[in-house]
This record gives structure tokens, sequence and C-alpha cells, in this order.
């Protein structure tokens, strides 16, 4: 190609003979010059594609010729892929990315190191259709891009039709390869160094957020919000539970998701998605960059969860599985080395810290529970001490309100003699008394429950029919204080349940009977009940001034009513407790007040006998 130099670019003297001295030298300085032009075009640019354009720009112009193409060596698969291009025919385009490169001349460049000229059909089967608008095939040199021994690509010149590259010719363009694969691993060392120290502070982050809360919606928002940030994708899912028929739709971050909910349980079997199946029951990640290509994907699945590209990951702490970390591009993605890496750390970051969380939950609870067995025995304790006190109550004390009682009536029968006005006095005196008596009887009567309480009867009972009883019976009352009871269902219809009848009624009354003396002006008193998180409920609340801030009901003698004895509650709580329950109350100031009794389906010692 010697003869075709291009007169504009040339230094030679006019009628230096082709070849000679002053020529070569002229060609030198070309070559020069067109290396300046590519080093000044690259400096400072960090963008890879940008620096293989503008190599192929320069080079074409320096050279005077047309067409030149680059293929890159995928570091995943290790397939030359076309990078850039510059005249090259939509034919060849199509045929490269359709079929591939298949035998030609640039993989054996790219395993040896060394350029080779393509004259012929035998060494490139698709030399006809290379360039763009040419009806003839031309020759192309192919050189690598080398760096310290190592093959990244190849660089493609396509000669002017008929001629062909001189070695030396060939020696500049693996020149410009080495420089134009200087470049792109530079360009590429900068990149990653950027991307992991936004990945090792976005980590450090995500574990700052972590290491303070142990709290797992906490460490699911983290999860979600990093991987959105450092792996780029479109969407996250955080899928908790060990049984793909089972798996709970704990987080989901970035893009809104077209069908998923939080809260949703997930059956993978049902619905065929053998992907996430398969990675979280053999604790394996799997990827996919295109779930239509991807016949181990479910294509309907594929459509409705709009996920083109996926990363599956399974959470996994102490070998066991916890759930899936699902990441997910709206479009065909290939996944990188470093996104994977990320995505592997960031799964093992979520997965300890879930752990953790799930360790501390469970040792909060235990200690909850603890601290409630503990109330639970002293109260019991106390309420021993009541039942025995109450018991000795009852004999010592209404007797002597049995002889007041009929000393009252004998009073009453000698004072009938007497004069209107002394007597009608002396009758409202005993009036007074008989009153007094017979509070103090009620009070001895509600001291008796405690000694009754720990003698529970079980037997099945629909606690809904119950309640429908209760409200039936008080509903008079309630009517002349003007208070509307109201009977609603919540949750699951609830399973007949093994208690006391007559206890759990008892419990009800005290509490509607509470709801409509807390409202003397009128309102609405409600009574709920149904199946809630596995447990029965019972739900009393009404519309009056609500419970004073900070007071405990539940105590001894502890009251609102100004002729109370403090004992309902009291006495409310101990059947709930002994029926393996728990009673709560809630207020707020000008609200009303909410009473909820909880229940097991199943007494925990219902093996031990129908009594207790």
């Amino acid at each position: 190609m010697a003869q075709d130099l291009p007169k504009d670019r040339t230094t030679a003297p006019a009628g230096s003979p082709d070849g000679g001295p002053q020529w070569e030298a002229a060609v030198r300085e070309r070559e020069l010059a067109i290396l300046a032009d590519i080093s000044t075009r690259l400096h400072g640019e960090e963008d890879v594609q940008r620096i293989l354009d503008s190599t192929l720009e320069a080079l074409l112009e320096g050279l005077g010729l047309a067409t030149a193409w680059v293929f890159l060596d995928d570091e995943k698969d290790h397939k030359l892929r076309l990078a850039a291009h510059r005249g090259v025919s939509p034919a060849y385009l199509d045929a490269v990315r359709a079929h591939g490169l298949g035998e030609c001349l640039c993989r054996e460049v790219l395993a040896s190191g060394h350029g080779l000229q393509a004259r012929n059909t035998t060494e490139c089967p698709r030399m006809p259709m290379i360039g763009a608008g040419l009806g003839q095939p031309v020759a192309h040199g192919c050189v690598p891009l080398a760096f310290n021994g190592m093959s990244r690509g190849v660089l493609n010149v396509a000669a002017r039709p008929g001629a062909t590259f001189e070695p030396a010719e060939l020696r500049f363009l693996e020149t410009v390869g080495r420089q134009l694969c200087l470049a792109v691993e530079g360009a590429r060392h900068l990149k990653a160094e950027r991307l992991h120290n936004q990945e090792a502070r976005a980590l450090a982050a995500l574990n700052k957020g972590i290491g303070e809360s142990l709290d797992p919606e906490a460490v699911l928002a983290a999860v979600g919000r990093t991987a959105l940030e450092i792996v780029r994708v479109d969407r996250v899912h955080i899928l908790l539970g060990s049984d793909p028929r089972q798996l709970t739709v704990a987080h989901l971050a970035g893009l809104p998701h077209p069908e998923l909910r939080r809260g949703q349980v997930l059956d993978l079997t049902a619905l065929g998605e053998s992907l996430h199946r398969r990675a979280l029951e053999e604790q394996v990640r799997l990827d996919t960059e295109d779930w239509a290509r991807d016949d181990r994907v479910n294509k309907d699945i594929a459509r409705r969860w709009a996920g083109a590209a996926a990363l599956i990951l399974p959470l996994v702490a102490r070998k066991a599985t916890l759930g899936l970390l699902v990441l997910t591009c709206a479009s065909p993605h290939r996944w990188t080395e470093d996104q994977v890496d990320v995505a592997e750390a960031l799964a093992s970051q979520a997965s300890v810290a879930l752990e953790n969380a799930r360790l501390y939950d469970k040792a909060r609870r235990a200690y909850r529970e603890l601290n409630e067995a503990q109330a639970r025995i002293i109260q019991s304790e106390k309420m021993a001490v009541v039942g025995t006190f109450a018991s000795g109550l009852a004999h010592e004390v209404r007797n002597p309100l049995n002889s007041i009682a009929l000393q009252l009536s004998i009073l009453e029968r000698r004072v009938a003699p007497l004069p209107v006005g002394v007597a009608g006095e002396i009758k409202e005196l005993v009036g007074v008394i008989r009153e007094e008596v017979k509070r103090l009887d009620n009070l001895v009567g509600d001291f008796l429950q405690f000694s009754r309480s720990n003698r529970v009867q079980y037997r099945p009972a629909s606690l809904d029919a119950l309640l429908d009883e209760v409200t039936r019976l008080l509903r008079p009352e309630a009517r002349a204080a003007g208070v509307t009871v109201r009977r609603e269902r919540v949750g699951e219809p609830i399973p007949d349940l093994r208690v006391d009848p007559e206890k759990i009624k008892q419990v009800a009354i005290n509490l509607l009977q509470n709801a409509i003396e807390a409202m003397p002006g009128g309102g609405v008193a409600t009574v709920e009940s149904g199946l809630v998180d596995g447990r029965a409920v019972m739900v009393v609340r009404d519309t009056g001034p609500g419970l004073p801030e900070g007071l405990d009901v539940f105590q001894l003698f502890v009251t609102t009513k100004a002729q109370g004895t403090g004992l309902g509650l009291s006495i409310a709580q101990q059947i709930v407790l002994e029926h393996g329950g728990e009673i709560a109350a809630a207020s707020e100031p000008g609200k009303g007040a909410t009473f909820t009794v909880s229940l097991p389906v199943e007494r925990p010692d219902e093996a031990a006998g129908d009594e207790a």
C-alpha cells in the first residue's frame, strides 16, 4: 500500500520514488502523526466505547481508508463480541450478531498475539460482505489488542480494493492495537476502581445500617436500597422462608412490581417457577440474562413479572435457608463478574444480619414470655392469697351482715307504731344501712370469685355464641342508659374452644357492663370476635371518655368508678390467664377504651385432662 500514500499526508519531496528513503521517512512521519492524533483524542477519556470509536476514526482518517472494526474478548464466556465499527456493511453486522464470527483469522490472532492478513475467503469466509458499498472482496489486516502478553481483542482494518498491507504496515497496526489496548485497559481499571470504591462505601453503609439495627424491617430496607445503588438493577424483591410452597414477600424496592405485594405468600410449586425453587432448595446462585430465551424459566411468570434478566441468590445462615434475594432488570442484561460478586457479598451480609435479627427477636420474645410468665405466677400467688382471705371473709363477714339485715327487719317492724314523722326518719336511716349492707355483701361476693377462679371446668364451647348471648342479655340495660350495642365479626370464624363457658361469659359481661357504665350520657359499645393470627380474639370497645393515662386497671382495687371495688377486671384477668390467654387495655383520651382478650385455639395443657 506504500504506493497509495495519501498526497495530503506525506511530506516526501515531489518526485521522490516510491519506497525510497524520503518516502519511508514520510510514511513514518504519517504513522507518528496518527499515533499522536489517537493519543490526543484518548487523553483523559474513560469510556471504553468512546475510546474505540475515536481510535477507529483517527486511524481511518490518517490512513485514508474507510473500513475498520474491533472485537473484544468477553471476560465471562471468552467469546469475541463486536465492540466498534466504521464502514462495515449491514449484512456483515447482521451475520456476526446472529451467528458469531465462525472460522476466521480473528481467533487465531487472539490466541497467538501476532497480526495476520486475510486475503481470501478461506482465511475469512465473510470477506465478500465486509465493506459497505463494495462489490468485491477486500483484504484486511487483523492485529491483536495485546499488552504484557495478554490479548484483549482484535483490530481489523480493510485495505483498499485490490491492495494488501505490507509487513511494516501490519507492524504499525499492531502498534495501534497496543495503544488501543492500553487505553481500554486503563479505562476499565479506572472504572473498576471507582466501582469498587463505590461498592465499598455502599457496603460499609449497609454494614453500619445493619449493625446499628436488629430490626428485620430495617435490615430488609437497607439491603434493598443498597442493591439498587451498587448492582444497578431495576427491581429488588426479598422472599423469606425455606418452603418453596410458602414464601413471604418480605420487601420490594425499585420499580413497582406488576404482581407481587408485600406480605403476599407465594407457592413456587403451584406457580411452576423452577428457577427460584432450585435456588432455594439447592442453596445455589442462579442467573439469567434473558428470561424469554432461557429454557429453565417459566415464560408466563417472566412476562407477568416483567423481569427480562435476573440474579437469584439464596439467603443462607448457619446452613439454614432463610429465603431469596432476587435482583431483576426490565430488559435483557449481561451480568458482569463485579455485579455477581457484589450481589453475592450483599446476600451473604443480608443473611447474617437477618439471622442475627431473628435470633435477637427470638431472645426478645423469650424474655417477654418469661416476664409474662413471672407476672402470671405473681398474679396467681396474689390471687391465691386473696382467695384464701375471701374464703375466711365469707364466713366472718357475711354472718354478721345477715344478722344486721335481720335486726334491721325487726327494727322496721318495731318503729311502725311510732308517729309518722319519727317512723319515717328511722325507716330512712334503716334504708341507708340496708344499702350499705348490700354493698358489703356484693364486695364479699366479688372476693369469693377469687377463691373459685381456679376451679375451671373445660368443655367445648362457641365463643361467638357466648358473646351473642351476653349481647342479648345486656342490650336492655344498655338501651336504658342510651347506649347502642353492636355485635361484629372480624377475621376468620372461630372453631369451638375448650373453655369454661360460664367464666368466659363472666369476663364478657364484666367488659361490656364496664363499657356501658363508662358512657352515662349514651354512646356505642362494640363487641367483636374472630380468629386473628391463629388465636381467638374478643374485643369490647366503647366511645366513652377513655382510661386515665398510666392507670393499670387490672391491679387489685384499682377502679375508675365512684362506687367500684376494683375487683372486676382483676377477676377477668385471672380467668383469662387461667385459660392460657391474654387481656389488654388500650385507650385514647376522649376516644373511648378498647379491651382485647386473646385465647389460644387449643389449651397448652389440654393433654393433662379436662379439669384444672
